[in-house]
């Protein structure tokens, strides 16, 4: 049985297999090795658990088999070269959105509910990279993934 977190490794192999226009797409450790904007290579997107929770908590805890409610994101850097506002990098930021959205919303390996997109937002900006992330939401079940 596995009672692990949400294995993000299969939202990043969906992406690597969905979405050819992304440079390389890594995981929350390699995400978590970058320290500015500057370390963040355009092109590239980051796959990063943000919480889990239990949909049943009020209840009693079962023995076997658990639901848990899970958040991730998806990070994507982009170019931002004409603006400080970040206006003009949201042609690119659009475009890989737009994919990584499309091979994720309503997708779901064995043992998932089917992905949902919750929101998108840039997280930061300079002159060169914008940085933005969408936020998707799914339930997984401890104790019965294979």
């Amino acid at each position: 049985m596995n009672f692990a977190p949400l294995d993000t490794t299969l939202v990043e192999n969906r992406l690597r297999d969905q979405v050819q226009d992304f440079g390389e797409v890594n995981g929350a450790a390699a995400y978590h090795t970058l320290k500015g904007l500057q370390d963040f290579r355009t092109g590239d997107c980051w796959v990063v658990l943000a919480a889990e929770t239990n949909p049943a908590a009020d209840g009693p805890q079962p023995k076997r088999k658990a639901a848990a409610g899970a958040v991730f994101g998806v990070v994507i850097c982009a170019r931002n070269y004409r603006d400080l506002h970040a206006d003009a990098a949201k042609d690119e930021v659009m475009i890989f959105a737009g994919k990584a959205r499309e091979a994720l919303i309503g997708w779901a390996p064995a043992g998932w509910k089917d992905c949902i997109w919750l929101k998108g937002q840039v997280l930061d900006s300079d002159s060169d990279r914008v940085l933005w992330i969408d936020i998707y939401t799914t339930t997984h079940v401890l104790g019965g993934n294979p």
